[in-house]
């Protein structure tokens, strides 16, 4: 009897992990094949992290059982690795001593409107905000989620951003406007000239947008594409019902239908960011310049959206950033949404995240260089 329950404990198990390495096999597909036609298997790739630790956690336990099985999900994982590399950077890069050609610094962060709704500190947390960006030293800066108000001495962001952080050239497009001064949008400010621009416009999209700056660098022009594809949108029940979840309250039981609303929410932006990063990607594929892409892109590193934009492009995290680099602090589970490509002819070191945590994004910067 004893004997029968040790080898069904152990079917089980076997079992359990060729499961994981399906999830994880399904996450890796989910790079390759559109939301659009298949909107289930980005689920496994939001879920990549998750599903990746169950991989490890199968490894560590057939090495003290009976070491072949660990082969299942090293095998999975070994397939993977260049997911896995887009999800993490184990090794410190080291910076470069000496640079011969151009270089500059580029930030990138969703500043969620600069605290704006936040009635009683917002200028507190305008200027903390800013005050951070200063400290990074940064050339060009791309915000998303971008506010100003053009009632004087209100809550001017643009002019206060101009003098403090010495960028006196800016793109601004605006998607939203709201009692005449309020406006919200996306911005590129600059050191440099800004000496042409556009925007790269989205289907029946008009609150996610991407704007392109030509900026002349010493002789040099690059083209900064400055994105903000398709939010989920939560409503505050989906936000509360993560709450729930994370709190793992037997006393409170999550409402079904709060949880389909999510599933309904993520296979919709899933489906428009789909399309609006092949937009994207269409449209710096025919640049007469090299080109800097940065953006909030709302999807991880293991999604369709990641695997286009770095088909042709270079992800500065990887390479030289360091650790697993979340930039989304919000209520849904941290990921890392937020990236600065490049094109292969520029080259890229000291990627790092800011610390500064007013907005529920961290901003993150690069420097890049060519010769």
């Amino acid at each position: 009897m004893i004997k029968w329950l040790r080898s069904l404990s152990k079917r089980l198990l076997i079992l359990l992990n060729i499961l994981a390495v399906a999830a994880l096999l399904l996450a890796y597909l989910s790079t390759y094949i559109s939301p659009e036609n298949v909107a289930f298997l980005a689920l496994f790739g939001i879920a990549y992290g998750v599903i990746l630790i169950a991989n490890l956690i199968f490894i560590l336990f057939w090495l003290f059982v009976k070491k072949r099985l660990a082969l299942i999900s090293a095998i999975a994982i070994i397939i993977g690795f260049s997911h896995l590399a887009a999800y993490m950077q184990l090794m410190p890069h080291f910076e470069k001593s000496e640079i011969k050609g151009q270089k500059i610094k580029v930030v990138s962060q969703n500043v969620k409107l600069f605290g704006w709704y936040n009635w009683r500190h917002n200028k507190q947390d305008r200027d903390t905000m800013i005050a951070g960006l200063k400290r990074a030293e940064a050339d060009i800066y791309c915000f998303q989620e971008f506010f100003h108000n053009t009632t004087p001495g209100k809550f001017d962001t643009r002019n206060t951003i101009e003098k403090r952080l010495g960028t006196p050239y800016s793109d601004l497009h605006y998607t939203n406007s709201i009692n005449m001064d309020e406006k919200y949008g996306i911005v590129t400010f600059s050191k440099y000239p800004i000496v042409n621009m556009g925007r790269v416009v989205f289907e029946r999209e008009y609150s996610n947008t991407c704007i392109y700056s030509d900026i002349a660098i010493n002789g040099d022009t690059i083209r900064v594409y400055n994105a903000h594809v398709a939010s989920i949108r939560f409503q505050n029940e989906d936000y509360r019902f993560i709450e729930e979840i994370k709190k793992n309250d037997q006393t409170v039981k999550p409402a079904i239908k709060d949880g389909m609303s999510i599933l309904e929410r993520l296979t919709i932006a899933y489906k428009k960011r789909a399309n609006q990063v092949r937009s994207i990607k269409a449209h710096a594929a025919e640049s007469p310049y090299p080109v800097i892409i940065c953006g909030d892109f709302n999807d991880t590193p293991v999604s369709y959206s990641y695997a286009q934009l770095s088909e042709n492009m270079v992800d500065s995290f990887r390479e030289s950033g360091w650790g697993i680099g979340n930039t989304y602090i919000g209520k849904f589970p941290s990921f890392r949404i937020d990236y600065i490509f490049h094109s292969p002819e520029l080259n890229s070191q000291n990627y790092r995240k800011l610390p500064e945590k007013v907005s529920d994004h961290h901003g993150i910067a690069a420097e890049i260089y060519w010769e």
